[in-house]
């Protein structure tokens, strides 16, 4: 059996460093390359040349994920747009490996979801929680930070949230990391 490899196009810089963290916790017998950083405003014309540039690194044993934040934007649509840019610039087998997620609202959202779990971390408030809906609001950066003894920075404390969220409570709260969630299983499984 070979090991899985994933690549992975981000469009944030501190998810540059959390999100392999992540995909180790849900794939630790995958191998993750280090994410290649597209930033939003690019994200819509360039997302295929980078899938075909993602897709060559992993080579046959692999698969390219794409995750980035909805905004405001609607997040099926957005998949969408950028699924017609991978099939149009990324060759079609580097394209069928390649998945596209986006995090409702903002990546930060999951942080929300399971914000009883970051309880444990230094900068969070021992009595952390979050009553509503995590994907609802804009802002979920502002939020976390009122839920913080500091406030939220994504390069210092993404890594940190995303090795201690517990995941069974975002997955419950956030139904767009659960299309993450799977999205990550299939390419790592699609590879074996």
């Amino acid at each position: 059996m070979t090991q899985p490899i994933l690549a992975v196009i981000v469009e944030g810089h501190g998810e540059v460093s959390a999100v392999p963290t992540l995909l180790r916790r849900l794939v630790p017998h995958a191998q993750i390359l280090k994410p290649h950083r597209v930033p939003r405003g690019k994200m819509t014309t360039e997302v295929g040349r980078a899938v075909q540039l993602q897709g060559t690194r992993v080579g046959q044993h692999g698969g390219v994920l794409v995750l980035l934040d909805a905004d405001d934007d609607d997040p099926d649509e957005l998949a969408h747009r950028l699924d017609d840019d991978i099939a149009a610039h990324a060759s079609g087998k580097i394209a069928g490996r390649a998945r596209v997620t986006v995090a409702v609202r903002e990546f930060e959202a999951w942080f929300l979801g399971g914000i009883e779990s970051l309880r444990s971390h230094r900068s969070v408030d021992n009595d952390a929680s979050y009553d509503g809906n995590p994907e609802e609001p804009r802002d979920a950066k502002g939020r976390l930070s009122d839920r913080m003894m500091e406030p939220y920075q994504e390069t210092i404390h993404q890594v940190a949230f995303s090795a201690l969220v517990d995941l069974e409570d975002v997955a419950q709260r956030c139904p767009s990391f659960i299309r993450f969630q799977e999205a990550v299983i299939e390419l790592a499984g699609a590879s074996e």
